[in-house]
């Protein structure tokens, strides 16, 4: 019979806020409501229960009034709304004679805004950490890969220093021989 256009409002803590949200009655009847919260001391709404005609929408609103003061987890709202048949009926007095079934919760939360940038920058340079992680291994798989290089080119160097061209040239020529008679 009714939505909201929130599922929870969220405060930044140490600020003072004001939340807007709607309530909109989906039904092709009048409905009432009333808002109860379970932490009033730190919570203000402008209207605590009110009429809302068929397929209309009731704009309220909330504010945090201890700003400073961390919330305790489960602060919440609930609606509670039931169909309004009497026109003539004063709100206050249905409500009295009458608890509603049907209801909405909204949670509230308080948001802890700098432990949420901490933890952003925090997850921020894990991902560059890793990052330079794999690049620091590709750097290392490219210096042994140069090692190696460096270690051949050295034994080929190695080998052309212990022979003089004219002993390099009869081997090759031996090694010509023998590849001629073995086939």
């Amino acid at each position: 019979m009714i939505e909201v256009s929130h599922k929870s409002l969220q405060f930044q803590q140490g600020l003072l806020n004001r939340l807007r949200f709607k309530i909109r009655n989906v039904s092709d009847v009048p409905i009432t409501f009333r808002i109860r919260c379970n932490n009033n001391t730190n919570y203000k709404l402008d209207h605590y229960m009110g009429l809302i005609h068929s397929h209309q929408d009731f704009e309220n609103c909330i504010q945090n009034i201890e700003a400073a003061d961390i919330k305790l987890f489960g602060d919440q709202l609930e609606i509670q709304y039931a169909e309004f048949i009497d026109p003539l009926q004063d709100l206050k007095d249905f409500w009295k004679s009458r608890k509603s079934l049907d209801h909405v919760i909204i949670t509230i939360e308080v948001l802890d805004v700098q432990q949420q940038q901490k933890e952003a920058i925090l997850a921020e340079l894990q991902v560059k950490s890793q990052t330079l992680q794999k690049e620091l291994q590709n750097i290392k798989q490219q210096y042994i890969q140069v090692q190696k290089s460096g270690v051949d080119i050295n034994y080929f160097n190695q080998f052309q220093e212990g022979f003089t061209v004219g002993q390099l040239m009869i081997v090759i020529v031996i090694g010509l021989f023998l590849g001629g008679i073995f086939r």
